[in-house]
């Protein structure tokens, strides 16, 4: 089972490796959930992935955020270099982009992000179809649902977090920062607008912040589990977190392996680590009921960290500051403003005291703090970590990953053939047949992995072994050595990057010739309306209905976006019901749906909210599935509604009147009803089935947009003709 870490940069990357980590995340300056972190140019990514591939771990690159039209080039020749590094998966969220990967960079290993919101089997096996070997379960997920999972035997891997910072929405659907000001939590720039103190008729308090994930006692029934992957969060945080994380969990994996006295052995000790991380209050997430009851406590500061000190006074160059507790030089502190709302984070370079440098500020000093950011007045401060080692001269000696040779190597009781770049080397054989054991591929395909000079090294085994021989150990290792003095020296280091290039160069040919069809028939529009409610602009619309709802068969079936394991034979049997009365039309608003309507291929199938739609990519992707029609993504503003409307290859739907759901969660909110942020705007709290959901008071309203195709009315939770409204990001580009 693989401990998988956080790594914002390459020092947190050394860390974890050091610390016992299999595997390392991480993310390059674009296209991933978390463009706040420092993160990796392209070198410093292949000085990594050369490293990681020495000590036999492994690396996995993030390009996990949903990509608008214009973007598409960018993220293409982004996916082209990766795959020229080959690292050992690529983390992907956007449908567009799972298309642009597998399609055109097969060399690429997609795994599914958790921003895909994949909670059932059913959501893993549309998984597989997409071409993805691992999925990055919901955090939302209970421990019970989980092995209802791993039951079902699952197609593709899985991997769960074990640690960390907890939001408190379903992963991909937020889309309250966003509405704040376009600053999308599903393109990693999440303001945590969730962090704030709220005010409500019955009190004020962080009614939206969870505490963080930690699961030391669970570690032995998560391990039963038998998923791939136990993942820690953390790509903001610094070295030290790194290092305390992974080693406590390493120390309790491993234990877990000898026995449960073992584990409880070394549970005291990994919690002394876990302590030293300076996180929010541990709680199980979302795995208990009982944790999932008690996430959100609205009386505590939505910060992480341990406090230590409160801001008396601020000045251009720093401020000083009452300490509480001890403050080192090297410490990485964060001032948080009394509003609850994000506060500059830095590494304590300077302080004096009386004018005198000192190296620490004890308890009930008032110590100056040079800094160079703007510091909130009345801010308390808290540390977020500790004095790191210094990792950059063994950063300053990493190499760079050499081009990658893919192998096809061949195998029989007479012949050796290894093909390499369209070059062969053939070596004859008079082999016997293996009396006990049959040759392993995978035994072929390690020892050829080591065939390299200074200017190569492997990439992509590929061994077929035919007639059962028996092969030594000593002749395989001069079968390579052999190889390598054969070919070596006739290959071309740039013939490993053309078909990167060539893949590239057949994207944009085809993203090029996609065009908007010119449809015979307008195209309807539709509201979204719940039992018992006929506005008048139902006369002029089609119909659609939530489950709940019961439709008509003559009306549109909306599917939920969440499906619990334990809810999927509910909702199978609803689609049943709604097709056996004649119903012909369903919205699908998750990947997941696709394997709930295997068998009913007769259906017209149309996008809906949350499922994003941002790009012509993700089109031509639902297009392949079966989708008839798109709605595209809410985020958006009028220039990118408009760019992919132009480009879209089915209708275009645009989301223009309703208020749409901002925040989804299975925790328990301590509040309903009416919610105020501290700058005065409004929200909305209902309980909606199992999720709690935030809405916003004011009413999206759009003006109508040329490029699009039909409209969508959610009158769920609106009335028509609302005065207070918003315009969301039409008129802004999304940041």
């Amino acid at each position: 089972m693989e401990l998988l870490a956080p790594a914002g940069n390459l020092e947190c990357a050394l860390a974890a490796f050091d610390a016992g980590a299999d595997a390392v995340y991480c993310g390059l300056k674009r296209f991933n959930a978390r463009e706040r972190t420092e993160n990796f140019s392209f070198d410093e990514m292949s000085r990594l992935i050369a490293y990681a591939r020495k000590l036999s771990r492994r690396v996995y690159v993030t390009f996990n955020t949903l990509v608008k039209e214009d973007e598409l080039d960018e993220a293409a020749q982004e996916l082209a270099r990766l795959e020229e590094l080959r690292p050992d998966a690529v983390i992907v969220q956007d449908l567009g982009v799972v298309r642009i990967a597998r399609e055109y960079f097969p060399k690429l290993v997609l795994h599914g992000s958790t921003q895909m919101g994949l909670h059932n089997s059913a959501g893993l096996a549309v998984a597989k179809e997409l071409g993805l070997s691992r999925v990055i379960l919901e955090r939302q997920t209970t421990l019970a649902e989980l092995e209802a999972i791993m039951r079902s035997k699952p197609p593709v891997e899985l991997e769960i977090f074990i640690h960390g910072a907890l939001c408190c929405c379903i992963s991909g659907t937020c889309l309250l920062s966003s509405w704040l000001g376009g600053w999308s939590g599903n393109r990693g720039k999440c303001k945590q607008p969730c962090r704030r103190r709220h005010r409500s008729s019955e009190g004020n308090g962080f009614f939206l912040s969870a505490q963080d994930l930690a699961t030391p006692e669970l570690i032995p029934r998560l391990m039963k589990t038998g998923v791939a992957s136990f993942k820690i969060e953390g790509r903001l945080r610094r070295a030290d977190y790194v290092t305390n994380v992974v080693t406590a969990y390493r120390m309790l994996m491993d234990a877990c392996l000898e026995s449960e006295e073992a584990f409880r052995a070394k549970l005291p000790e990994a919690k002394t680590f876990l302590a030293r991380t300076y996180g929010r209050k541990w709680s199980n997430g979302y795995y208990t009921k009982e944790s999932a009851a008690n996430l959100i406590k609205h009386d505590a500061m939505g910060v992480s960290g341990l406090l230590c000190a409160k801001v008396v006074s601020t000045s251009p160059n720093g401020f000083t500051m009452s300490a509480a507790r001890n403050v080192f030089l090297g410490d990485m502190i964060r001032v948080q403003p009394p509003s609850g709302d994000e506060g500059p984070a830095f590494r304590v370079t300077k302080m004096t005291l009386r004018g005198k440098s000192v190296s620490c500020a004890g308890k009930g000093e008032e110590v100056f703090v040079h800094a160079d950011k703007e510091i909130p007045r009345g801010g308390l401060v808290y540390k977020i970590g500790e004095r790191t080692p210094d990792y950059s001269a063994r950063i300053a000696q990493l190499p760079l990953r050499l081009p990658l040779l893919n192998m096809d190597v061949k195998l029989s009781r007479t012949l050796c053939r290894v093909e390499i770049q369209g070059r062969a080397y053939e070596q004859a054989l008079a082999l016997s047949e293996a009396e006990k054991q049959p040759l392993d591929p995978a035994h072929v395909a390690e020892e050829f992995s080591k065939l390299r000079d200074g200017r190569f090294e492997a990439g992509r085994v590929r061994v077929s072994v035919s007639g059962n021989p028996f092969l030594p150990s000593s002749v395989l290792r001069r079968l390579r050595k052999d190889c390598a003095a054969a070919l070596l020296p006739l290959l071309d280091p740039v013939r490993s990057t053309e078909d990167c290039r060539a893949g590239l160069m057949r994207f944009r040919a085809d993203h090029a010739a996609l065009v908007h069809p010119e449809l015979r028939e307008r195209v309807p529009d539709t509201v979204l309306l719940p039992r018992g409610k006929h506005p008048k602009i139902a006369a002029r619309c089609v119909i659609a209905r939530e489950i709940a709802d019961d439709p008509a068969p003559h009306e549109e079936l909306l599917l939920p976006f969440y499906i619990p394991e334990s809810m999927l034979e509910e909702v199978k049997t609803a689609v049943r019901r709604y097709t056996g009365k004649g119903g012909r039309t369903i919205r699908i608003t998750s990947p997941g749906h696709f394997a709930l309507l295997r068998e009913y291929p007769e259906l017209t199938l149309k996008t809906c909210m949350p499922l994003p739609v941002c790009n012509s990519m993700t089109v031509a992707e639902l297009a392949q599935r079966g989708v008839s029609l798109v709605q595209g993504c809410l985020e958006l503003g009028k220039t990118e509604l408009a760019a992919l409307a132009r480009k879209s290859v089915l209708p275009f739907e645009l989301y223009r009147y309703g208020r749409p759901v901002l925040l989804s969660t299975r925790a328990a909110l301590p509040v309903h009803g009416r919610m105020l942020d501290a700058k005065g705007d409004a929200f909305l709290v209902e309980k909606h089935g199992i999720l709690t959901q935030v809405l916003p008071e004011k009413v999206l309203n759009l003006p109508g947009l040329e490029e699009a195709d039909a409209c969508f009315h959610d009158l769920r939770a609106a009335e028509e003709h609302e005065r207070d409204t918003a315009r969301f990001n039409f008129d802004i580009a999304l940041a």
